[in-house]
Formats: C-alpha cells, sequence, structure tokens
C-alpha cells in the first residue's frame, strides 16, 4: 500500500497513465518487488460518505475479483465521478482492461 504522498507524487510525476470512465490509473515499475497500490478520491465526488464507498468498491474488486499475482509496481487509482453511478461488474471490467495493460507495460519494460 503506499502511504505517504511523496509515493504517490513519484507515481504521478514519472508512471504512465491510463483513463477509463470511471478512474484513471498511473502506473510505474517499482524495486520493492511486489504491487503496491493507492487509491484517492477528490471532494468533488462527494461527502465523505460516498469517497469511502468507492474507495471500499475499488479494494474489493481489487481484492477479490482481479488476478494481481506476478505484478510488481506502484497502482495508484483516482475515482472519477462516474464512479459513483457505475455497477460493480463495470468497475471490474474496467480494473480488468487496467491490469492487462499494467502487464503488458511491465513486460515491455522488463525485455
Amino acid at each position: 500500500m503506499l502511504s505517504n504522498s511523496q509515493q504517490f507524487r513519484k507515481v504521478y510525476d514519472q508512471g504512465q497513465r491510463f483513463h477509463t470512465s470511471y478512474f484513471s490509473a498511473f502506473i510505474l515499475k517499482n524495486d520493492v518487488g511486489e504491487l503496491r497500490f493507492g487509491i484517492t478520491v477528490t471532494r468533488k465526488i462527494g461527502n465523505a460518505v460516498v469517497r469511502n464507498r468507492c474507495k471500499r468498491r475499488l479494494r474489493e474488486a481489487l481484492r477479490t475479483r482481479i488476478d494481481l499475482s506476478g505484478l510488481t509496481g506502484d497502482l495508484v487509482l483516482n475515482a472519477k465521478s462516474d464512479f459513483v453511478k457505475a455497477e460493480f461488474t463495470q468497475i471490474v471490467e474496467a480494473l480488468e482492461k487496467t491490469i492487462a495493460r499494467l502487464r503488458e507495460l511491465l513486460s515491455k519494460v522488463d525485455t
């Protein structure tokens, strides 16, 4: 888990950007040897209850529905306003596409 603003800032500044209609993903290869991720939701999305629900839904999708085995890197997900009204299956599909792009990006970096 990314824990401080310096780690987030490094991913924002040096990482690759991918956009979906529900979130933006920032991906950066790291030397830690594991996948670390962070989730941000701005106040524009809604009040604290709405923002926390968005974060819980993203964490749950990553934890239960997405295969993260073998991935190393830093991943930051920024929820967009459409995320609030999205069905869970739509979120999972967008995450699957993003993780596939992450795998593709990391394989290009390794070769």
